[in-house]
């Protein structure tokens, strides 16, 4: 993500999405402040509750899943 490899953050989606995408959601908010910028976290708490939101409604959670991440890749920057 750091380098905006948007093809290798959908590489590891598909490797990663039989797990919990509660819990994945959970482990960025849980390091939001080590590996954020400080001023990125609020819009990384706003990005990950829409799409944790959502997740619960998608037929695709691969696709949920990597759109999340590229909004996070485009509004949030890491440290």
């Amino acid at each position: 993500m750091k380098n905006k490899n948007f093809t290798g953050v959908r590489k590891w989606v598909a490797e990663n999405i039989n797990n919990d995408s509660s819990r994945i959601f959970r482990k960025f908010y849980n390091v939001a402040g080590d590996i954020f910028q400080k001023g990125s976290v609020p819009q990384l708490v706003l990005i990950l509750a829409d799409y944790q939101y959502k997740a619960a409604f998608v037929a695709d959670h691969e696709l949920n899943m990597s759109a999340c991440l590229a909004e996070i890749m485009v509004n949030c920057e890491l440290k």
